[in-house]
């Protein structure tokens, strides 16, 4: 009986996997503009200008990435404008649009990666040669960034525990994991520093890592994978998280030890625009998320939290902790 239910399975998997591929395709790739409802929006409160060294700036890049700067020194943490969509992901190697980076990432004195994954790392190397702004990351983002032409001393690998200062930002390093996708770690291995052409499994994560940064008074978490360990933030407070929701479901107990650990105030969820969708076309949803449940789940937690959902190139203030 096994054997035989098995075997009907593979005569029709050349029939089911083709379907589902062409249903994913449809899904991921039908532009579904979204703005961000009353709910989502920044407090008032997060929109009054920055003045110098009080306080920090952070803009919106899309997918997960951020520009952060206290008027001195940009940081730019997993800058990634440039969106292949499905098609262009299966028909052939994949790279940065330069001119689109400039536009929309004009300067950068450092950048910050999560890890090596193309949503996170198309157009890092890119920027970087362009500003001369450090590239920091695992062995595989800066391998990446060397192939792509950037110079030696513009990068650096971290690790886990790991202290840098850069201008006015101390930043320290922790550890994460990716969340798992179909199978653990997906797109997971090697990647090397003469590395030319890359299809988009080409961009392989060796480690995840997340960033604690602190300047001008004002600290911030950027934690943009799902995924939450006991003990992963290392015990540093920041009263700003920036939190991936895609990926692994958001529960009430990883929830609970992200703010227990970081003692965050405030709430900035990341991760949740449609990355396959080009970036001038405006934001769009991740298709599926639930990002109603996500809040409420983290207003449960401490009703006392200020939520925001930023869009595309949107810049808001964040004020200095004692505030």
């Amino acid at each position: 009986m096994a054997r035989s239910r098995r075997r009907k399975i593979l005569l029709w998997l050349p029939v089911v996997l083709p379907a589902l591929l062409l249903l994913a395709w449809f899904t991921f790739t039908r532009h579904l503009p979204w703005t961000i409802p009353p709910q989502h929006q920044p407090p008032p409160s997060w929109r009054v200008p920055v003045q110098p060294g009080h306080g920090l700036a952070l803009r919106s890049l899309g997918v997960s990435g951020f520009e952060l700067t206290d008027g001195t020194t940009t940081v730019l943490l997993d800058p990634t404008p440039t969106r292949p969509d499905p098609l262009a992901l299966i028909t052939g190697p994949i790279d940065a649009d330069p001119a689109l980076g400039a536009k929309v990432c004009p300067k950068a004195d450092v950048i910050l990666v999560n890890h090596t994954h193309f949503d996170h790392a198309l157009d890092v190397a890119a920027i970087a040669r362009r500003t001369g702004a450090l590239v920091v990351g695992s062995q595989n983002t800066v391998n990446l960034a060397l192939s792509r032409g950037v110079k030696p001393e513009q990068t650096r690998v971290v690790h886990q525990g790991d202290q840098l200062t850069i201008g006015g930002f101390t930043i320290d390093v922790r550890g994460s994991r990716h969340a798992d996708l179909v199978f653990s770690q997906p797109m997971s291995g090697p990647l090397s520093p003469t590395a030319g052409a890359l299809w988009f499994w080409n961009y392989t994560l060796d480690e995840t890592l997340t960033f604690r940064l602190a300047a001008a008074d004002t600290t911030v978490w950027f934690h943009p994978t799902s995924t939450w360990e006991k003990g992963e933030l290392g015990g540093l407070p920041a009263r700003t998280l920036i939190v991936g929701v895609t990926g692994e479901q958001q529960t009430r107990t990883k929830i609970d030890g992200l703010l227990g650990e970081s003692k965050a105030l405030r709430v900035l969820p990341t991760h949740y625009d449609n990355f396959f969708q080009p970036y001038q076309r405006g934001l769009a949803l991740m298709p599926g998320l639930d990002l109603d449940a996500t809040r409420a789940l983290f207003l449960q937690a401490n009703p006392k939290l200020e939520w925001g959902v930023l869009d595309l190139g949107e810049t808001i203030a964040l004020a200095p902790d004692a505030e």
